[in-house]
């Protein structure tokens, strides 16, 4: 594509991506894609019915515009997964780092196929966070450890089998969301670390990817105060420009995470759409509430900041000839080969989970009176679909199950319970201090319970006196059936990828 014969239009249109409504091509959709020349658009679970329906609809979508559409979504894995049926199941990111390793660039290759073939070209993948903070909200088993030697090694693989695929990986989210105790989609997380201390951990993944060649980055929404005391990470020259594209070399594609999170709060839509190109992104995300009128305004404002010389062509060129070239590569090609290894993906949930502490009460037995305590899973970031339908263990295990949730209160009649059963399974599920998971499992006796930590291992820190303890790393029913069957053989393989 010549970027001299694009108008104006197009070229704002290349450099924003924008998030909709339903499952098929709508009013919407046509505004955004054939009216403004929008060149980027973003899925999510509700847009996503089926493998026939998606792919209509992303061929629809490439139908409307002059140029090729990158067409993004995020399928991390794991819990994090917008095409959840019928494709390659990748595990979470902290589940396949407690495996030996060896096969992520595999399962992310083959995911990377199944996504293709259904039309998508970009993936919101994979996470280079080092979670070296246990009581980050947000980040936590997406990571695959708090070492970032481990992170290195599995980002590398992982977004290697995604671009080898024809997948352009975009590794989040820079320069590191794992030092964190606040969720940016909620607020405005403030690191104060200097250069030198994200050098040695924070950088190092990222640093990794891009010496390999990854063609994406993704910017997160985070102070760094020793580096921009005044803009979050995704607005900051001194980030962007300076730090990731004239220090660290990068010269692919920088996308923003989703500029309608808590930034969308702090500061002005001219701020943001100024600042934002201004700093060195080549695509500005918007998803949020996805609403048409807003998505009008983003574009009409890009417009008069650019014809009020408060953006110059320059820095629009060159972002749009960057974003040109990489469609080139990821839109007009496809690699043909065998797709959906569910195989290896199932050997690796098997291979993942982990035994952190053991009281010798595995294996059990069908004969065994055993008593399943189960929580109610609610989304633990809006990063989670919103309409995921979640299993539990009762339907893997023939043993009696209570659901729990935050209106559980009858702690008599569960120390009456519990003393019927040789042997209890408590699921957790983020556990907080005092929260109602904790409470229960206060009043247990510990030394018959075996505690299984359905996503965040960093549990056990928080579950006193815990003397079995199980971490699954994902709450899907891929995880929750090698995790019973793990149960009644006591062969575990999984190695903690993280202290606690």
């Amino acid at each position: 594509m010549d970027i001299s014969k694009l108008s104006l239009d197009e070229k704002i249109g290349q450099m924003l991506c924008f998030a909709f409504h339903g499952t098929e091509v709508n009013e919407q959709l046509k505004v955004l894609v054939k009216d403004y020349k929008v060149g980027n658009i973003v899925h999510f679970a509700r847009n996503i019915n089926n493998n026939k329906q998606v792919k209509k609809l992303n061929q629809d979508i490439q139908s409307l515009a002059n140029h090729p559409v990158f067409i993004s979504l995020d399928q991390e894995g794991g819990m994090v997964r917008r095409v959840t049926s019928d494709i390659t199941y990748l595990p979470g990111a902290m589940a396949l780092a407690s495996t030996n390793r060896k096969n992520i660039y595999e399962v992310n290759y083959h995911t990377g196929l199944d996504l293709k073939e259904l039309g998508f070209n970009v993936n919101y993948a994979p996470v280079g966070d080092v979670n070296n903070n246990p009581l980050n909200p947000v980040i936590n088993s997406r990571s695959y450890s708090d070492n970032p030697k481990i992170v290195s090694e599995c980002v590398v693989q992982a977004f290697r089998g995604f671009q080898d695929a024809l997948m352009l990986p975009t590794i989040k989210h820079f320069p590191g969301h794992g030092d964190t105790n606040v969720d940016s989609h909620l607020g405005l997380p403030i690191v104060n670390k200097s250069r030198k201390d994200l050098d040695k951990v924070e950088l190092v993944p990222f640093v990794d990817a891009i010496n390999n060649g990854i063609d994406g980055v993704m910017i997160s929404h985070i102070l760094y105060s020793q580096i921009d005391n005044n803009l979050p990470s995704s607005l900051s020259y001194e980030v962007i420009t300076k730090l990731l594209k004239e220090d660290l070399g990068f010269k692919g594609l920088i996308t923003t995470d989703s500029l309608t999170m808590a930034i969308w709060e702090r500061f002005t839509i001219e701020e943001i759409v100024m600042h934002g190109v201004n700093a060195g992104n080549d695509v500005l995300v918007f998803c949020g509430k996805a609403l048409l009128e807003d998505q009008i305004e983003i574009i009409e404002t890009f417009k008069r900041l650019v014809k009020a010389k408060k953006i110059s062509m320059a820095r629009i060129d060159a972002s749009v000839s960057k974003v040109l070239k990489l469609k080139e590569k990821y839109c007009y090609n496809q690699v043909v080969s065998k797709h959906k290894d569910n195989e290896l993906s199932i050997e690796l949930v098997n291979d993942s989970i982990t035994k952190v502490k053991s009281n010798n009460l595995l294996p059990i037995t069908k004969d065994d009176s055993v008593l399943i305590i189960f929580p109610k899973i609610s989304l633990a970031s809006l990063v989670d679909n919103d309409n995921n339908t979640y299993e539990t263990l009762g339907k893997y295990l023939p043993f009696q199950e209570i659901i729990i949730n935050e209106n559980f209160d009858d702690y008599e009649k569960l120390m009456h319970i519990q003393a019927k059963y040789d042997k209890i399974i408590m699921a957790t599920y983020n556990v907080k201090a005092d929260d109602y998971q904790m409470q229960i499992y206060n009043k247990l006796d510990k030394d018959k319970v075996v505690v299984i930590a359905l996503r965040s291992p960093y549990d056990g820190l928080i579950l006193s006196g815990v003397k079995e303890y199980i971490c699954t790393y994902d709450c899907t029913k891929e995880s929750l059936k090698a995790v019973s069957s793990k149960l009644m053989t006591n062969d575990f393989t999984g190695k903690l990828p993280i202290k606690i």
